[in-house]
């Protein structure tokens, strides 16, 4: 079996594997503006969550997601590792990576529309946090979820950035400005349309919120909403 032919059968089970779910999720999505600490409060809310049932286990997942869908696609990590990264191809981008790969060769289109398929079997499964990729658009329609967002002043994120990775404030400044940007459009090529927080269930200021304090409030409302 070809490698394109194999990503095709490889997404046939995805799909059919989706449709023989009848009740979706749970689910929780983590978004975040770039400098909040979106992985930690993954890792203490699952641990947190697996500690208050005796349900299926929770797990948490972000990189995870590259390699399940370069899989997918008969293709490496390293290949499709410029979308995570919010990096676009341009059209001799497109031309170039067709002629390497003449026989199983995948648009950007392609991987993208993977990635979400990806995303989205994984939130329909459930008993999972997805920290960011777009996750609250590919499952905000399962009604087992809740979508979390963490901000702050952008200011008290460039400085923890410059702490966290120790370069220069104006270094900081200008990688939280590019990501911003550029995961905002990440969010909007699923969306369709431009973003806006009303797509969140509960948005979270890290800036007078301790972690603690926000994996003790989604847990409240994950109750509340009878996911745990």
């Amino acid at each position: 079996m070809s490698k394109i032919n194999l990503s095709k059968y490889a997404l046939e089970r995805l799909k059919e594997r989706e449709r023989h779910i009848l009740t979706p999720g749970p689910v929780i999505t983590i978004s975040r503006e770039y400098g909040c600490p979106s992985k930690i409060i993954a890792e203490m809310l699952t641990k947190k969550i697996n500690e208050l049932t005796h349900k299926k286990k929770w797990n948490w997942i972000s990189k995870d997601i590259l390699e399940d869908s370069a899989k997918k696609l008969g293709m490496t990590p390293r290949e499709i590792k410029y979308v995570f990264e919010y990096k676009e191809h341009t059209i001799v981008d497109e031309i170039l990576a067709a002629q390497a790969k003449r026989y199983y060769y995948h648009s950007e289109r392609t991987i993208r529309k993977t990635i979400g398929e990806v995303i989205r079997a994984t939130g329909m499964e459930g008993y999972v946090v997805i920290v960011g990729r777009a996750g609250v658009v590919l499952t905000r329609d399962i009604e087992a979820s809740l979508h979390i967002r963490l901000t702050a002043p952008q200011r008290w994120r460039v400085v923890h950035v410059s702490k966290n990775h120790n370069i220069p404030f104006d270094k900081a400044c200008k990688i939280v400005r590019d990501l911003d940007s550029k995961r905002k459009k990440f969010i909007e090529y699923y969306l369709r349309n431009p973003m806006d927080h009303s797509i969140f269930d509960i948005l979270y200021n890290c800036s007078t919120m301790s972690k603690e304090m926000i994996v003790q409030s989604v847990i409240d409302m994950a109750r509340q909403k009878k996911l745990i």
